[in-house]
């Protein structure tokens, strides 16, 4: 299934729908076609634009997410819709998969499992594959980590996020690690999430500070004050 699956987002915080698109456009399979902020406006770029993804917040400024997906699903059968909510609530799950919903995703959720979950709903026609499901089950009798508590890179992240310290742009880290470079965009963009940081520059100065890896910015800057 590798033709470009169009997407609406439905969600009224500009904030979070710049976030997706980012994360979206990583991926040739998706192109975010159309964003809403309330039902009536969902609904007719819905009609319009003919989606096959709408991701739906779980209020919108004029109505229920779950109202809205009811109307959409009856417009449209085939779409995939996916409700989004700030937080676990059983009875916002149940209620979204009875409104014709194929899945329940949280904004908290790891960018990768997010990401995975999406596709997977489009190329497997899976509405929960049993790993990422116990990834979202788990939000719903657990609670977020402690700032406090460093998260654990994996070997590629570490290498990653070494490079980006030393200096090195996204392309010139692909090229060292052999990757691709949307694949470096999706690995700093999961190192931020574990961090809990906005954007590189926040990380690059994180990690100096915390000693995870001294940056050639630092340096810089410590060389500067000297003299």
């Amino acid at each position: 299934m590798s033709q470009i699956k169009r997407v609406l987002l439905a969600e009224p915080s500009q904030e979070h729908r710049e976030r997706i698109k980012y994360l979206l456009e990583l991926d040739p399979l998706f192109e975010v076609v159309a964003e809403a902020d309330c039902r009536r406006d969902a609904m007719s770029l819905a009609a319009s634009m003919k989606p096959e993804l709408a991701l739906v917040a779980i209020e919108l400024h004029d109505m229920k997410g779950t109202q809205t997906i009811l109307e959409m699903k009856k417009m449209n059968p085939q779409m995939i819709i996916v409700l989004q909510a700030e937080k676990a609530d059983v009875e916002y799950f149940f209620e979204a998969l009875k409104s014709g919903a194929q899945g329940y995703l949280l904004k908290s959720l790891h960018p990768a499992s997010f990401h995975e979950y999406l596709r997977s709903l489009l190329i497997e026609d899976a509405t929960l594959p049993r790993e990422l499901g116990y990834q979202i089950l788990k939000q719903f009798v657990t609670e977020d980590i402690p700032y406090e508590v460093q998260p654990i890179l994996s070997v590629l992240e570490m290498a990653v996020l070494r490079n980006l310290c030393r200096g090195f742009d996204i392309e010139k880290i692909a090229d060292r690690l052999v990757i691709q470079e949307n694949t470096v965009k999706l690995i700093l963009n999961d190192i931020l999430f574990k961090f809990k940081l906005k954007n590189r520059t926040e990380l690059v100065t994180y990690a100096a500070e915390k000693g995870i890896f001294m940056s050639k910015v630092s340096s810089k800057k410590k060389k500067y004050k000297r003299t």
